[in-house]
């Protein structure tokens, strides 16, 4: 099967400074190309994603668009296999790994000068497309294999601290992006899976990306997404259990609640305030999807006390890193 290399401007909001290379199914590594656009003011990081793809990836073209049948192919098999790269690496990591993918555009002033002062009073607003883009560019983006980097290779870390003590979510770009020292095993564990199991994957994956996308500005469908990337993993486990109702009053003995603990507490861990902080996530997400409550953060400048906010905001990380965690260790633990 003849393989087609690609490589592409993708992005981070912490600085990537190494390389990293999963076997030969593609790597990341800090863009350094002539002529790139650059601002001192940037949070958005222009990394480089070099991967392949094959005729048997090719996305089939809906029937009434058979005119643009080429077209569409070659574009949706691309953008498809970047989205299921950039989801796995934004999963197994603390990072969101993301391409531009607003068509519509948007009004915003172009920052001419990175110490403007007063002078940016003076600057009128433009339409702009979300684009990475220069004369020449293009050019340095066309490869027949992987490009042999001269970066160091990528910092990692030890398992669980990695994702449990003081994770940078993307807080501070003064740090560097670093992975978990098991990112191979659980990349090997979800490529060594068959299409239907990776197709339930693929559902906890997406929803924990859009938790990491919400977590700032809609924290409360922040926290719905990572609690729905959890049930989706309940489901996986126990897709072929079988229901057992009670004799005498007719209700299923294992209820959702249960399953949902005990999944945490086998693939997290059974210590000591697992289960009661397990319940305790559980009845939250209850509540926000039964009556409607939303974090009392969620309020641009809420007048809470700091105690409040802090608890709201080490909750919110919790349920990201569970929701992130109830994925990978359920890899982990079916190689």
């Amino acid at each position: 099967m003849t393989r087609t290399y690609h490589k592409t401007i993708v992005f981070t909001k912490t600085p990537l400074l190494r390389t990293f290379k999963y076997k030969d199914i593609f790597q990341i590594y800090p863009a350094n190309l002539e002529n790139m656009p650059d601002s001192n003011l940037k949070r958005h990081y222009p990394i480089i994603l070099e991967y392949w793809t094959d005729e048997t990836e090719n996305v089939n073209m809906p029937s009434e668009y058979e005119e643009l049948k080429d077209l569409f192919t070659e574009t949706a098999t691309l953008l498809t296999k970047q989205d299921m790269i950039l989801s796995l690496l934004t999963v197994i990591s603390n990072h969101l790994f993301f391409r531009y993918n607003d068509t519509t555009g948007m009004w915003g002033i172009p920052i001419l000068k990175d110490d403007a002062g007063e002078e940016a009073n003076t600057w009128s607003s433009k339409w702009n497309l979300a684009f990475y883009h220069a004369p020449g560019l293009p050019a340095q983006l066309k490869i027949t294999e992987f490009t042999n980097v001269d970066y160091s290779k990528i910092d990692y870390v030890h398992h669980f601290p990695y994702y449990l003590q003081d994770p940078n979510l993307d807080f501070t770009a003064t740090k560097e992006i670093n992975f978990p020292a098991t990112i191979d095993m659980t990349l090997d564990s979800y490529f060594s899976k068959s299409d239907k199991i990776r197709v339930i994957l693929d559902t906890a994956i997406s929803y924990t990306v859009s938790a990491m996308e919400l977590r700032q500005q809609k924290k409360t469908l922040s926290i719905i997404s990572s609690f729905t990337a959890v049930e989706t993993m309940v489901n996986l486990e126990y897709r072929d259990a079988e229901v057992e109702n009670c004799e005498t009053c007719g209700q299923q003995k294992f209820k959702v609640a249960a399953k949902y603990r005990d999944y945490l507490l086998k693939y997290i861990g059974t210590g000591t305030n697992n289960k009661k902080k397990f319940n305790m996530y559980y009845s939250l997400r209850s509540k926000i999807v039964h009556t409607g409550v939303r974090l009392k953060t969620e309020t641009l400048f809420a007048d809470l006390p700091k105690e409040e906010k802090d608890k709201e905001f080490l909750n919110l990380i919790e349920i990201l890193q569970m929701g992130k965690l109830a994925i990978i260790q359920w890899l982990l633990n079916n190689p």
